[in-house]
């Protein structure tokens, strides 16, 4: 079976969005984390067997020195691959999320009909998005609160697809979901299909800067602090008027960075709500009507 090598290490979780950007420029293949009693994070990343995992190891511990990063029991190792989608099977159950869905491994099989909520059927493999982190659940949360019968949706990095399954199956007409992985791609292209809302979803692997340039009703990101800064301003305008913005995937103190930040005190955007669930935030923004200041 293939070998993987990895990177492990314990943070404080107010450092997850840096230590993140840094791995992810190393070239990680995939990111496990784990919630410690502690209250740290247990970080595992892996790199592709040809990679100099010693090399590797020193240019991260001097990458984390200089961020004034302080890491716990950094260590280098060899995993051999296992099934990651048998294991998911076999570990997560169906579990629900907000007041109207339920997130249900595998596929609908015949007779399979959930009554009491929504289901959202996932097969995630390699893609972010199995609705059990935080960010994900803030954003379901947010969604099953908006009116989205046929309003327009774009979501941004849909990784598995969830929240965009989550909006079709609300009423939302048309929904676009795009990603910079060719494989998240796929996988939520999977994912459409045993959902029966793949004819409602276009799916685009590339940046948001290469869609056509009209407005939607709903915008989700559930992205890298980091790169919702860099990007709100191709957000913003793409924003139809009284539209909500959803961001996710922000940790306390970065969202409340980002809300005074110049980014959005240049945008036309009023800030609606701010959810919080563990560490983790979201922020509910809608354009600003006229004559509001």
């Amino acid at each position: 079976m293939r070998q993987w090598h990895f990177l492990q290490f314990s943070l404080h979780p107010r450092h997850l969005e840096s230590i993140s950007a840094i791995i992810a420029e190393m070239g990680t293949r995939g990111i496990h984390e784990q919630p410690l009693n502690s209250g740290e994070v247990l970080l595992k990343a892996y790199f592709d067997p040809s990679s100099d995992i010693g090399r590797a190891h020193s240019h991260f511990r001097a990458r984390c020195q200089a961020a004034a990063v302080p890491l716990s029991g950094c260590a280098t190792g060899i995993e051999i691959e296992r099934d990651w989608l048998k294991e998911w099977r076999r570990n997560l159950k169906p579990f629900p999320v907000g007041a109207r869905f339920r997130i249900i491994p595998g596929r609908p099989v015949s007779g399979s009909a959930v009554r009491d909520r929504i289901p959202i059927w996932l097969e995630p493999r390699m893609a972010f998005g199995t609705g059990t982190h935080e960010s994900t659940q803030l954003c379901l949360e947010v969604l099953e609160t908006l009116p989205l019968t046929g309003r327009s949706v774009l979501d941004i990095g849909t990784g598995s697809g969830i929240l965009a399954i989550a909006s079709a199956k609300l009423g939302a007409e048309p929904v676009l979901a795009c990603d910079i992985d060719p494989v998240a791609i796929q996988v939520a292209r999977a994912n459409c299909f045993r959902n029966r809302v793949d004819r409602r979803i276009r799916l685009f692997t590339g940046e948001v800067e290469a869609l056509a340039d009209r407005g939607y009703d709903v915008i989700l990101a559930n992205l890298e602090g980091k790169l919702i800064r860099e990007k709100l301003n191709d957000f913003g305008q793409r924003l139809n008027p009284r539209g909500q913005l959803v961001l996710s995937g922000l940790l306390q103190p970065d969202a409340a960075d980002l809300c005074r930040s110049a980014n959005v005190q240049a945008l036309p955007l009023t800030l609606l709500q701010d959810l919080a669930k563990g560490e983790w935030r979201c922020l509910v923004f809608t354009t600003k009507t006229h004559g509001t200041a």
